[in-house]
């Protein structure tokens, strides 16, 4: 490694989503040179030791990953989807987590300092890791720097837009912000209150001086520098934004694992010259029930003429249930790499995971999407407020729904071109170069104080 390059430790929320894309710039960092230190879950350690990273595995209450979801927080099923389980979620899957996150990046920083004495140290933190705020708040060893990495779409709240979570636009007039502001009023105090008193007091377990900011912004104003993964048309405007943040243009296309394993049906795909509209759809990998919209989707376009549907499970291993009677223009897939079937496809049909929205930018392919947990409505606002897509603003559409999005998106010419013009943004960006470049203004301006 070259010595003058500052030292990575970075941590990530135990979620593969997150995981993913933060893994390809970890790859994309190490390729320049750089040693990177990564935290997260002791489930994926084999997954970063396999890219070059060093590893830390969080012990304890943090060391948790998305497939025990049902069974050791079994009662977030029991919630509503909304800000219910949203506010459930931050809680319990974001915040509580804070001390044995802060203790296992302390220890990745300790190491680091032992093995290099005197180099500089930049702690990158995926956006919703919260246990790298403690040390911008007093804690601990503190590193040369802190930057922000977001996978997901920002959850900073602003004059400009509504409250995080139900997916609605941006406001439009200042009687709709005087509307929004006292939404997000409400929403805090109603959803939030909770989550924010035991932030205060997971910061507080760990040393930290207690904030004066929301938790969901404290990200983008605690840490020297924030770079949210995607191109500036993506994200909603906000003229009230710290100006630490900017934008990296996304995970590129050739950032990404090529496809080794290739399905059956994958020369009919390649071979087809237009003549077929291939529709892809997927759910990702924590929406599970197949009935919500991969089976409707197969339904509704069994009749459609010169379709083929691409149906993919989004885990290895994975099946349909038992009994699915499965159309004759239908192809079913566990795992296929979207980068590898989308420049085949004309629309995406997607549950609304912010991956699946970056992977259509990156290749020009308009999306048909729906969602109602996690983050998803605010994935599925941006994808209709975007111009290349259409929200149906639901996880468990009609046929009827999914038949007619498919054709509007088809037929109406605005959307595709719409998806091309983000993806010729995309690619104006080089983003590993962008997270290198901010690593190394900062640990500059760092050592120049």
């Amino acid at each position: 490694m070259a010595e003058t390059k500052p030292l990575i430790v970075f941590g990530c929320t135990p979620v593969f989503g997150h995981l993913l894309p933060v893994r390809k710039i970890a790859k994309g960092l190490i390729q320049r040179g750089y040693e990177v230190t990564f935290v997260s879950c002791s489930h994926y350690q084999k997954l970063f030791e396999e890219v070059g990273c060093n590893y830390v595995a969080i012990e304890g209450y943090g060391d948790w990953y998305e497939a025990e979801l049902k069974t050791r927080f079994a009662h977030r099923d029991t919630l509503p989807p909304g800000p219910v389980q949203l506010a459930w979620d931050v809680e319990y899957c974001f915040v509580r987590v804070i001390p044995t996150q802060h203790e296992a990046m302390q220890k990745a920083i300790k190491l680091n300092m032992e093995r290099y004495p005197g180099r500089p140290i930049v702690q990158l933190s995926e956006g919703v890791f919260q246990g790298s705020l403690p040390v911008t708040l007093g804690a601990g060893i503190k590193p040369t720097a802190t930057m922000g990495i977001g996978v997901i779409p920002m959850p900073l709240s602003s004059r400009d837009t509504a409250p995080f979570g139900p997916g609605l636009p941006p406001p439009s007039t200042d009687d709709q912000r005087e509307q929004y502001a006292a939404m997000s009023k409400q929403v805090g105090e109603t959803f939030f209150g909770k989550c924010q008193e035991v932030w205060w007091e997971m910061l507080a377990e760990t040393g930290a001086k207690k904030p004066s900011i929301p938790l969901l912004d404290a990200p983008f104003h605690l840490q020297d520098r924030f770079l949210q993964m995607c191109p500036p048309s993506a994200e909603y405007p906000r003229s009230d934004a710290p100006d630490s943040i900017r934008f990296s243009g996304g995970i590129p296309k050739g950032a990404r694992e090529p496809m080794t394993d290739r399905s059956s049906f994958w020369k009919e795909i390649t071979t087809n010259k237009g003549d077929k509209d291939v529709v892809l759809v997927c759910q990702g990998t924590i929406a599970l029930n197949y009935n919500d919209l991969i089976i409707p989707a197969i339904n509704a376009l069994k009749d459609r003429p010169n379709t083929i549907v691409v149906a993919v499970l989004g885990i290895k291993g994975k099946t349909l249930p038992e009994g699915t009677v499965i159309p004759d223009n239908a192809r079913v897939a566990d795992y296929i790499s979207f980068d590898d079937i989308l420049p085949y496809c004309s629309t995406f049909v997607t549950n609304g995971g912010y991956g699946a929205f970056q992977h259509s930018i990156s290749n020009g392919v308009p999306v048909v999407c729906g969602g109602t947990t996690e983050d998803k409505p605010e994935v599925c606002s941006r994808v209709e407020w975007s111009g290349m897509g259409i929200n149906l603003k639901t996880a468990q559409p009609t046929e009827k729904q999914l038949l007619e999005a498919v054709d509007e998106i088809i037929k109406n010419p605005k959307y595709l071109t719409r998806a091309k013009e983000m993806k010729a943004e995309m690619d104006e960006y080089d983003p590993i170069g962008v997270v290198a470049k901010n690593i190394d203004e900062l640990a500059a301006e760092k050592a120049a104080k």
